[in-house]
């Protein structure tokens, strides 16, 4: 009997020592004492001026973070450790490039600039999961009922937002009607279109005409003829990066900014940059965000994009960009959720995600069913400054007017809700 118990002790105290090590490792896993945060974008191609910018912001966040001590987790700071990598707008090096990020223990992943990226890294997070908060405007069927994996949210909009405003803002700030749509070959292209004739119903405007071309192309004078043609009140143009830049270059070639006004319905400092003043002039446009809103009554926010935009400027000698902004506010969104979960598991995140409010560079949002935010600015409507208006070399525009709000989301009938 004695031999028994004294057995069973041993017993005890065998697997007390081999479980001890083992609980401990399970809470080191637990609680990494770094929290792995990866970019993926394309950082080549017609589109790596746009992710560049997104590069920029997103090293400025993480240095802000960790020149702070790190995350605020219950088990103490947590430094944030930068992954990086180039998808090079080719949907299988994304996907590629996303999976070796897992594999090296990334928890959290922002950044892309290529819509249809995003639905592929969406299902990909369905099969590994993790915090995926795209730095830029994500595909819309990505965020169709039942289609957002968990932890996937956008701090934008998809592009039916994009156009939709563009058309509410052609009436209601510009007060003309009819519309040229030239429409990017890919989900981009066509969802903005969705937006506009959404818009085109609500807002008594009409698309007199439109064509399509494909992301690369180097002639457009076959759609720019077309467009003159039309007796449109407003060239609408949804191409971007260099693809933009050349568009609107040869429609003032061809004349076209005397016969139509022109709006680029979604521009970033790469394209302003890109353009002589005497074009830019020219053109009305919308972005997501710009650095420069002194004339806006909202003192708040002018006060908060203030603050970062100087940070980015003293950084990076440059004002920051549209979907770097973006890119901005996606960690923003990463950093607050882990923090107020006090972990960093995606389930517990999205949890997070789906009910908390945020503090962003923008002002605080909170996110709709669907996944998408709502916020009082979410764009802001351009007018070009000519060389003779600008008070600096990046002083490219005026801002006429923002738009936010849950009136410019789809409603969620749309999104199959």
């Amino acid at each position: 009997m004695k031999r028994i118990i004294a057995w069973c002790l041993t017993a005890v105290v065998m697997a007390a020592t081999l479980v001890a090590p083992q609980s401990a490792q399970a809470q080191k896993a637990a609680q990494p004492q770094v929290f792995k945060l990866g970019f993926l974008s394309s950082l080549s191609g017609s589109l790596a001026g746009l992710a560049e910018g997104q590069r920029k912001s997103f090293v400025l966040s993480v240095e802000e973070v960790n020149s702070a001590g790190g995350l605020n987790m219950p088990w103490g700071k947590v430094k944030v450790e930068p992954y990086i990598a180039d998808d090079e707008a080719k949907l299988d090096v994304g996907v590629r490039r996303f999976r070796e990020m897992v594999e090296k223990g990334v928890l959290a992943i922002t950044g892309g600039i290529w819509n249809p990226m995003s639905g592929a890294l969406n299902e990909e997070c369905k099969i590994n999961p993790i915090i995926y908060i795209p730095g830029f405007v994500p595909a819309k069927d990505a965020l169709l009922k039942g289609n957002p994996a968990d932890a996937m949210y956008t701090p934008t909009f998809t592009p039916w937002s994009i156009g939709y405003i563009t058309v509410k803002s052609i009436v209601q700030t510009l007060g003309k009607k009819t519309i040229f749509y030239i429409e990017r070959a890919d989900s981009w292209g066509t969802t903005i279109r969705e937006g506009m004739e959404a818009a085109c119903k609500e807002f008594g405007a009409t698309i007199v005409g439109k064509d399509s071309i494909t992301i690369g192309a180097t002639d457009y004078s076959a759609i720019l003829s077309k467009a003159l043609s039309s007796g449109a009140d407003f060239l609408v143009n949804s191409l971007t990066g260099a693809d933009g830049i050349a568009s609107i270059k040869q429609a003032i070639d061809m004349g076209l900014d005397k016969k139509m006004d022109i709006f680029y319905c979604w521009i970033s400092n790469t394209e302003s940059k890109g353009f002589a003043p005497e074009v830019l002039k020219k053109l009305y446009a919308q972005t997501w965000f710009y650095y420069d809103v002194t004339g806006l009554v909202d003192k708040e926010l002018v006060a908060s994009i203030k603050t970062y935009s100087d940070a980015y400027m003293k950084r990076w000698n440059e004002p920051p960009d549209n979907m770097g902004t973006a890119c901005y506010v996606a960690t923003q969104y990463i950093f607050q959720a882990v923090e107020k979960a006090g972990t960093f598991d995606p389930r517990a995140v999205a949890k997070i995600l789906a009910t908390a409010q945020f503090n962003t560079v923008k002002g605080p949002t909170s996110f709709r069913i669907d996944h998408q935010p709502i916020a009082k600015n979410v764009t802001f409507i351009l007018k070009g400054k000519g060389i003779e208006e600008r008070k600096n070399p990046n002083d490219w525009y005026t801002v006429l007017s923002t738009y936010g709000g849950q009136d410019v989301l789809p409603p969620l009938s749309v999104m199959k809700y």
